[in-house]
């Protein structure tokens, strides 16, 4: 199936859902059990989890469309499951567990990681009985097998396959969608959040009373101001790869009501963009690649380049680069493999490990075309050098020494496997320009175990939980990704918690 059919499906379904919304002509209070502040994976989860214990749930959800960047995810953590049983997998809760917090230098949420590495098997479990199927893989070989890949469902792949049948069973349960219908505001009276406000595409206002509110908006992945103010990152350097209109909304509401929170990052891999360059075609596949030689400004390798098997730690190396970019340089011999054999590292499985890139050729014509910033070719080092704007004596020695690591079969500079490297000294030489982008935020409010906000004297808020990447303390600086699909993963177990925490709270 190739990668573009997969992304129109994808786009289709969203199309599709937008019209599932209803339009309402006046100002109006209503009463319910729970409000659901959010229709992405987090929102779902929670609003099926507390229908299914029969509260009366309402979703508000501000994009025409449900599922948010879930639609575009793929798998979801989880260890202990019993798919890896089948497969005679041996990874244990407690090597995760330990594992992980080791990776974010036990800067996170101790007795939150334990509590959902415990529980992802089980989160696994409810999902299939909402019939959602999963198969067990592992994502690269840097990587353990816990990544759970949703199946297809019908025409329906990745997570919107997930988002359609979380969406189907919800309406069955009765739950109430309001799309394109953002929340403004918490109702917050007596130390306690009652309801919200929230206005429709036409401008009315809705104000619902409520036992819970529930938030899961997605973090703030979309909004420039917020990453410049809540994170490290340039927003003009370190951008978003979708355009999903998550601006923090839900992480400022719970602030206002005086929540805390911790940890505001980015969730950061290498990619591309440029004229003659197609998104997710060829040319952009050759930024996760580990058998390139990336450079910096100074003509300079900064970094193992076996590292894009680690999409988020990739994203580092090349953002802490100066200007915030680098080049990847490979040959001729290079396209002939990835054309021939495959790429060596898949782009999640929208671009499947081993996919041919068959109109790589032509991708590359029509680029040095159309004079791409971002992608150039040449007939030696030395052109190469100019054309990319980096000292060529520098590249030329950079290169050199490359080669000759690759023909030794050690790597000086940075340990890389020798199997991933080959002289590039076949053919032609081409360069394209790494940049830093991001699927999503990560961080923000703080909660307990039951998914309930906390304040700044650690106490829950009453009547107010979170989930998703509205939620902080599950990373340190970098996303955990060798716990592969943790983030959708928390996405659905955070929200199932948060609704079953809510509807014992109300009853």
């Amino acid at each position: 199936m190739g990668k573009c059919s997969k992304l129109v499906r994808i786009a289709l379904i969203i199309v599709t859902v937008a019209f599932s919304g209803s339009v309402y002509a006046a100002d109006k209070t209503i009463n319910t059990d729970i409000v659901v502040v959010g229709g992405g994976s987090t929102g779902l989860t929670a609003a099926v989890a507390a229908a299914e214990g029969g509260a009366k749930v309402m979703v508000f959800e501000k994009n025409p469309y449900l599922g948010g960047s879930s639609n575009f995810a793929e798998g979801l953590f989880a260890v202990e499951s019993e798919l890896q049983r089948a497969k005679s997998y041996g990874l244990t809760k407690d090597e995760a567990f330990k594992h992980i917090m080791e990776f974010g230098h036990y800067k996170n949420d101790a007795t939150l990681i334990r509590q959902f590495v415990n529980d992802s098997a089980d989160n696994i479990a409810w999902l299939q009985k909402q019939g959602i199927e999963f198969e067990v893989v592992e994502i690269s070989p840097t990587e353990p097998v816990v990544w759970h890949l949703i199946k297809q469902r019908g025409h329906i792949v990745h997570g919107s396959a997930l988002v359609t049948a979380l969406q189907l069973k919800a309406k069955e349960l009765g739950v109430d969608f309001r799309l394109r219908t953002p929340v403004k505001k918490l109702i917050y009276s007596g130390n306690k959040v009652t309801g919200v406000q929230a206005v429709d595409h036409k401008g009315n206002t809705i104000t619902v009373n409520a036992k819970a509110v529930i938030i899961g908006t997605g973090g703030f992945g979309n909004s420039k101001e917020k990453i410049k103010q809540w994170t490290k990152f340039d927003p003009e350097a370190f951008r978003p790869i979708l355009p999903l209109n998550k601006t923090g909304d839900g992480i400022e509401m719970a602030k206002a009501v005086g929540a805390d929170h911790e940890g505001e990052n980015l969730m950061l891999h290498p990619g591309t963009e440029g004229k003659g360059i197609i998104p997710l075609g060829g040319i952009f596949c050759m930024t996760w690649q580990p058998n390139t030689m990336w450079v910096n400004k100074h003509g300079e390798r900064f970094v193992d380049e076996g590292i894009a098997f680690s999409f988020a730690q990739a994203g580092n190396a090349i953002g802490r680069q100066s200007g915030h970019y680098a080049w990847a340089i490979f040959d001729d011999a290079t396209v002939d493999h990835v054309t021939d054999k495959g790429i060596d590292n898949g782009v999640g499985v929208i671009v499947p490990v081993t996919t041919k890139l068959k109109s790589m050729r032509t991708e590359i014509k029509n680029a040095v075309a159309a004079n791409s910033e971002s992608f150039k070719a040449a007939d030696s080092i030395e052109e190469l050098a100019a054309q990319i704007g980096v000292p060529a004596d520098s590249l030329k020695k950079t290169y050199n020494n490359y080669n000759n690591y690759a023909t030794i079969h050690y790597d000086e500079q940075f340990a890389k496997e020798h199997r991933l490297m080959k002289p590039l000294n076949n053919g032609r030489l081409y360069a394209v320009k790494l940049m830093p982008y991001h699927f999503t935020s990560v961080g923000g409010i703080r909660v307990n175990n039951n998914m309930a906000v906390l304040d700044k004297d650690d106490r829950p808020i009453e009547g107010l939980y979170a989930g998703g990447n509205d939620v902080g303390g599950l990373y340190s600086d970098t996303y955990t990704l060798w716990a592969s699909g943790h983030a959708y993963g928390w996405a659905t177990y955070s929200g199932r918690m948060a609704g079953l925490s809510a509807l014992k709270a109300i009853k």
